[in-house]
């Protein structure tokens, strides 16, 4: 098949034709359809030859001059010991084992704006908060301190550029996660991954099926593309094409609602053609049609999708606030502008597809539907197509088994070799003079062998029957056949292959589980990290890759859930969830994170081994590790992980204030218990002072009564004396009366 150029695209849409459309897919079919050695990058030779290499096919004929030096075929056989198929599956397992982990943020202005506007309002929350407090206690009435519906964080610019999500975000978030697990996007970027790693290229095409957007892998060996591209992404494509092979059935599943019924019939006929002369009907500029007695017949099927232009109709109307930036809004071309509107052209990007069923069938002519536009910009718009060509800046695609391939050539030759080698090779074996063989007893050369093996005894006769002695004896000599020092060094050859090939693709023996039981621990995590560091690129790649095809099915959510959508689907772990899509899903454009699943794992990890050195001090619970061990991602881990530390650091500051305020309170108590024993003894001093001086009072009292007791009695005791002195001078007197009276 002939190249041929394009037509022109700077058309008006009634000139668009379906003929316009074939010849746009005629000229971009040639370079997928046949090898071409002028574009090396679509080099579909290569791509399966590198295929087959990875499965362990080779072909015979590129040993010849190693098997047929002599025309005569050596006792051993080539075969194919693949040493590159561990090495793949090993990185696409660590692929598998990334985590998928996608955030989504709407990057329109409006968006943009808004986010802005809830960031000034946390701000101007933080500042007046302690003013607001102030106002609620002198005023004496409740004042509402937060306005903003939410929580004022600490840090508000980590929470804005990290946890902050609008509604509408979380929603097209929970519409990737039911896209992954519906579509099982994990398996579809192994593959992926795998492709490039084959053959340094990998693509994916979004596109809508049923409703939803999905993400196809598309095979590196059918598919070629506008070599023009600047950079190793596609997303500067200007044309790609794609081909596949598909039964009839497949066909009128995939396209019934667009064949007619002339098409139909024509596929019947192809679904009968057997024979060489019915197959080069259909085959005469390029195979169409494979027919296999097993598989039937399978029909080529090229669709292609290039960039053409488009004039589109812009209406300025001028805007009275703001005179500098006026309204601009895109409108047909038979608008007619009203007074102080004006009409501008824009020439923008409009892609448009075509379909070849068997060569004779053309379908789907016509501007490509679910276009996605930017909410900002109606200009650009992207090929459903993504990919990326490894190493394209030297002007070759290099994959990781073009490295490997001749290394796996001399590895199979030097196993010939080796087998060559074994094949030649005998035991160690005992030359025998035959003269000295004893036969005047019997014995031939199969009993002495017999003697030899069951008896360890070598009968020899050094003498003939008449006694004259036929030969000397001399110690037997061995001789060994092994061919051990020529295996040694074909073994030694091949371990250095196998260090070779480890070397040169990135992938040391630690880190395939080959550790010597002798190595330090240290040394193995370097070594690990080294070799990690060399194969980093091919998964950073990819990541660019997976991101651009998710950002465009979470853009195209915009087309297909425009509407609205509801649906459940089955989560990871086996839990169950509900997705549900309002239609404002398409007033925001969008943009993709994808975590670094190489860093972010190895920081996992890193947090994994401070959670469990964080439980150990008390930090945080056996909850908290067995949740972060679980979490898929590393956001999810650092968040647990900081909760849980928080939450801890609350408990242990609450039990420190309720450990301060129980020792206050002993404190206190104790204080108080203190001053109520000094009361005690204050007041016991006190009754002993005054019991002190009761009793003095009461011994002075006692003194004193005893005193005017004691003076009473003497003035008794006077009174009595004068008394008694009185009486006998009265007695006296009467007595000298009685006296004088007898007288």
């Amino acid at each position: 098949m002939s190249y041929t150029s394009f037509p022109r695209q700077l058309l008006k849409d009634k000139d668009k034709t379906k003929e316009w459309c074939e010849q746009n897919l005629d000229a971009m079919a040639p370079y997928i359809a046949q090898h071409n050695n002028t574009l090396y990058i679509n080099d579909r030779y290569k791509d399966i030859r590198n295929y087959q290499a990875y499965h362990g096919h080779f072909n015979p004929k590129d040993y010849e001059h190693v098997t047929d030096q002599y025309g005569t075929p050596f006792p051993a056989r080539m075969t194919n010991y693949n040493i590159i198929a561990p090495k793949i599956d090993l990185l696409c397992a660590e692929e598998l084992r990334r985590p998928l982990e996608t955030q989504v943020s709407s990057t329109n202005k409006s968006a943009v704006q808004r986010k802005q506007d809830v960031k000034v309002g946390l701000v101007a929350e933080s500042i007046l908060a302690d003013v607001k407090k102030q106002v609620n206690d002198v005023m004496g009435m409740p004042i509402a301190e937060n306005t903003m519906g939410m929580e004022i964080p600490d840090d508000i610019e980590t929470f804005m550029r990290y946890t902050y999500k609008e509604a509408i975000e979380e929603t097209v978030e929970d519409g990737l996660n039911y896209l992954k697990e519906r579509y099982s996007w994990k398996d579809l970027f192994r593959h992926g991954f795998r492709d490039l790693l084959v053959t340094g290229k990998v693509f994916y095409k979004t596109e809508v099926v049923n409703g939803d957007p999905v993400i196809r892998r598309v095979d590196p060996r059918n598919i070629a593309f506008d070599s023009s591209i600047e950079s190793d992404y596609l997303d500067n494509a200007q044309w790609v094409v794609e081909q596949r092979w598909l039964g009839i059935n497949q066909i009128l599943d995939e396209y019934g609602e667009e064949l007619t019924k002339e098409d139909v019939v024509e596929l019947e006929k192809m679904r009968h053609v057997s024979s060489g002369d019915e197959l080069a009907h259909y085959n005469s500029n390029m195979d169409w049609i494979q027919y296999d007695s097993s598989a039937g017949v399978k029909v080529r099927l090229v669709h292609g999708e290039w960039k053409s232009i488009r004039e589109i109709k812009v209406k300025v109307s001028p805007n009275r606030y703001d005179e500098t930036n006026p309204f601009r809004k895109l409108v047909s071309d038979s608008y007619k502008p009203r007074k102080g509107e004006i009409i501008e052209s824009k020439f923008v990007d409009d892609i448009w597809e075509a379909t070849k069923i068997g060569g004779r069938i053309l379908v789907n002519c016509r501007r490509r539907p679910n276009q996605v536009r930017s909410v900002d910009d109606a200009g650009p718009t992207p090929l459903s197509y993504t990919g990326c060509i490894h190493n394209l800046s030297s002007g070759r695609v290099t994959s990781l088994v073009d490295v490997l391939k001749h290394i796996q050539m001399l590895y199979n030759v030097v196993m010939y070799h080796i087998e060559l080698t074994l094949s030649r090779a005998g035991g160690k074996a005992v030359v025998y003079d035959v003269s000295q063989m004893p036969s005047n007893i019997g014995m031939d050369m199969q009993t002495v062998l017999y003697h030899i093996k069951n008896d360890g005894i070598i009968p020899i006769n050094s003498r003939d029957e008449g006694g004259v002695e036929t030969a000397r004896f001399n110690q037997f000599q061995q001789v060994d056949f092994t061919l051990s020092n020529s295996v040694q060094q074909l073994m030694n050859l091949k371990l250095m292959l196998e260090q070779t090939a480890g070397q040169v693709c990135g992938i040391s023996p630690q880190r395939e589980g080959a550790v010597s039981q002798y190595e330090a621990v240290g040394n193995v995590q370097r070594t690990v990290l080294q070799s990690n560091l060399v194969t980093e690129g091919w998964f950073y790649q990819h990541s660019e890759v997976k991101k651009r095809a998710i950002e465009k099915a979470c853009n195209l959510m915009k087309v297909c859930w425009a509407d609205g959508k509801k649906a459940g689907y089955i989560l990871g772990d086996g839990g169950f969830k509900m997705l549900s899509v309002f239609p404002d899903v398409a007033m925001n454009d969008y943009g993709i994170y994808i975590s670094e699943g190489g860093k972010e794992d190895a920081i996992k990890q890193a947090i994994t081994q401070l959670a469990q050195s964080a439980l150990q001090s008390g930090g945080i619970t056996m909850l908290d590790v067995i949740k972060v061990l679980k979490a898929e991602t590393l956001t999810e881990a650092e968040h647990i992980l900081e909760n849980g530390i928080k939450e801890m650091q609350m408990q242990a500051q609450a039990s420190q204030q309720a450990q301060a305020q129980a020792q206050q309170a002993a404190a206190n108590e104790s204080q108080a218990q203190r001053e109520h024993e000094m009361q005690i003894k204050q007041m016991d001093v006190q009754g002993k002072v005054q019991a002190a001086e009761k009793i003095n009072e009461g011994k002075i009292a006692v003194a004193n009564i005893q005193a005017d007791l004691e003076a009473d009695i003497v003035d008794d005791k006077i009174r009595a004396s004068f008394d008694k002195e009185a009486i006998q001078a009265e007695f006296k007197k009467e007595a000298e009366d009685e006296k004088q009276v007898k007288k």
